[in-house]
């Protein structure tokens, strides 16, 4: 499932983007726990949402920019 106009929401399942994987290769899954709309500034005016992410592979918190993540399964009801 990936749709870029998607707001993410607390709560939503994620998968990290195959090309920031490290490691063995294996995408992390991941939890949101905070989202912080537009405040990621990656230059040219360009804003991303700040997502705090429960990765649920190793039991870490990251704090990332929503466009390095896939949506896979969402809180809202469709």
């Amino acid at each position: 499932m990936n749709d870029d106009n998607y707001q993410f929401c607390i709560g939503d399942i994620v998968i990290e983007k195959d090309f920031i994987t490290v490691g063995d290769g294996t995408q992390m899954t991941g939890i949101i726990i905070n989202v912080e709309r537009l405040s990621y500034d990656l230059g040219k005016k360009i804003l991303h949402d700040r997502l705090t992410i429960h990765w649920l592979d190793n039991n870490t918190i990251e704090e990332m920019p929503a466009v390095l993540v896939n949506l896979v399964s969402s809180v809202k009801k469709t």
